[in-house]
């Protein structure tokens, strides 16, 4: 039990982390011609985005993670038609959406890093990002042995694994004072990372078999 409580302390200081850095405000910043306004102003974060035509399960789990509309958009495909939704079907969709969106970033990763045009100081913290986005990959099959096997402690560790990774990757441009060339793609891959901690640990509940 103190295991899992220091697991899930690491988790919610890796989120405090990688929510205020620079890639994850520019990916969360007002469009053009939006003017920014205080939270007083604004509805419950992005439940109201989220589409009126969603599975009423899949909108009610999704309204509780960190990115409820990403939640929505990444995890509902990879749900079959007749899926029994809940937070264990949920979880292992957005873990294939995951592992889906670490392909893409790796590809455009290696690509730029390969690149005779790329510069040095850019290369450099990619190539960590490109170990992280295999570590991504290869976390894949742990992450469905630990629900698989309905270990709770096991599919905590699997998944803040991932957090590291990213961040790891975030803070390895902080550090060198460049943006990431791929930002989109990386902020959505943290925002899928972190709303499937989200279901893996606040919902998720094998005891109880959902």
């Amino acid at each position: 039990m103190e295991m899992q409580h220091l697991t899930l302390l690491l988790i919610l200081f890796s989120f405090s982390a990688y929510t205020a850095s620079p890639l994850v405000a520019l990916a969360s910043s007002p469009s053009d011609g939006q003017s920014p306004s205080s939270s007083e102003d604004q509805p419950p974060a992005t439940v109201s985005k989220i589409p009126s035509n969603v599975n009423s399960k899949l909108k009610k789990i999704c309204q509780e993670v960190n990115h409820p509309t990403e939640c929505v958009t990444t995890a509902g495909p990879f749900l079959g038609e007749n899926a029994d939704i809940s937070p264990v079907t949920v979880l292992q969709a957005e873990i294939e959406a995951i592992d889906s969106k670490a392909k893409e970033a790796l590809a455009k990763a290696t690509k730029l890093a390969v690149d005779p045009a790329t510069s040095k100081t850019i290369t450099v913290p990619l190539k960590i990002c490109i170990d992280g986005y295999k570590a991504i990959l290869k976390n894949k099959k742990g992450i469905l042995d630990a629900i698989s096997k309905r270990d709770a402690d096991e599919l905590n560790m699997e998944l803040s694994s991932n957090v590291d990774h990213i961040s790891r990757c975030e803070d390895a441009f902080e550090e060198a004072k460049i943006n990431s060339p791929i930002p989109e793609v990386h902020s959505l891959l943290g925002k899928m990372i972190f709303n499937s901690i989200n279901i893996g640990v606040d919902m998720v509940d094998f005891e109880n078999k959902n």
